[in-house]
């Protein structure tokens, strides 16, 4: 064979030589190697935000809500993972670190830090997690609950990312459907106080509107709400549900909230919007 004479691949393997592929193939194969790990690091993953802790009111399980680009992921958790999420949503320190506290100080001992967490699959309707551990050079992805993923996350500012399959059977963050015993109003999630919720959040009450989330920059955030509020009165009239907070709050009159915080009776008074000059 003289160079220059097309290669016949099926000669040069009867001679014992490798076949040498000519110039066209040997560039559409760099191409695809080239683009290959691109296409699996550019899958798309939608950051995602925190927003709530509530009660499943249909079978009383606790409820992470993440919500990201307009729309909302809720995922079902256990009582233990859902009160340490909460804890780290409210910034209170605990006597004795959690197994989430551990975590979080063990990779600082280590030198090492949770880089993200990616909520990658929903399977038999299970959720699944990875989170992504930085030690020096090397990057190490563990499988996780999400649940324990998020508690960590919380405690170390890490990035919580969902995946574009998971998305896929989200809800759009202004459903108009919500379930009954939810509200929204002046930036607050709202949802009516239950027995599971009261040991939740470590009050006595039994009767009442959860401040399940406060959204920032809101007017419920400006008027001083937090999160674990528990609204009893709006004026002189008794609230115990969502229900007849929303028939209080239709009044056109300046409210007064009687709430309840860490035990104590705390009042938010709502000032009348400006009169307009003349």
């Amino acid at each position: 064979m003289r160079p220059g004479d097309p290669v016949d691949l099926f000669r040069a393997r009867r001679l014992g030589f490798p076949a040498v592929p000519g110039a066209a193939f040997r560039g559409a194969l760099l191409v695809v190697c080239l683009l290959l790990p691109f296409q699996v690091v550019a899958a798309p993953h939608v950051r995602m935000e925190v927003r709530r802790v509530v009660m499943d009111p249909a079978n009383q399980t606790p409820v992470v809500v993440l919500e990201g680009k307009g729309r909302l992921l809720p995922i079902w958790i256990g009582a233990a993972e859902a009160a340490s999420i909460a804890l780290a949503l409210e910034g209170k320190p605990l006597p004795r670190p959690n197994t989430h506290d551990m975590v979080r100080n063990l990779l600082q001992g280590l030198g090492a830090a949770l880089e993200r967490v990616t909520i990658t699959e929903l399977r038999d309707s299970t959720y699944f997690a990875v989170i992504t551990v930085k030690a020096g050079q090397r990057r190490i992805p563990v499988d996780s609950r999400p649940s324990d993923a998020i508690a960590v996350a919380l405690r170390t500012g890490a990035p919580i990312y969902a995946t574009a399959e998971v998305l896929s059977g989200s809800l759009p963050s202004d459903d108009p459907e919500r379930p009954h015993g939810f509200t929204r109003t002046m930036g607050m999630h709202l949802q009516d106080l239950t027995e599971e919720l009261a040991k939740l959040f470590a009050t006595k009450l039994r009767e009442g509107v959860l401040v399940a989330h406060v959204e920032s920059d809101s007017p419920a955030s400006a008027l001083g709400f937090r999160r674990g509020d528990v609204i009893v009165g709006v004026g002189g009239k008794a609230v115990r549900n969502t229900r007849e907070l929303e028939t209080v709050l239709r009044s056109p009159a300046p409210h007064a909230f009687r709430i309840r915080r860490d035990g104590e009776p705390v009042t938010l008074v709502m000032s009348p919007p400006p009169q307009a000059e003349p």
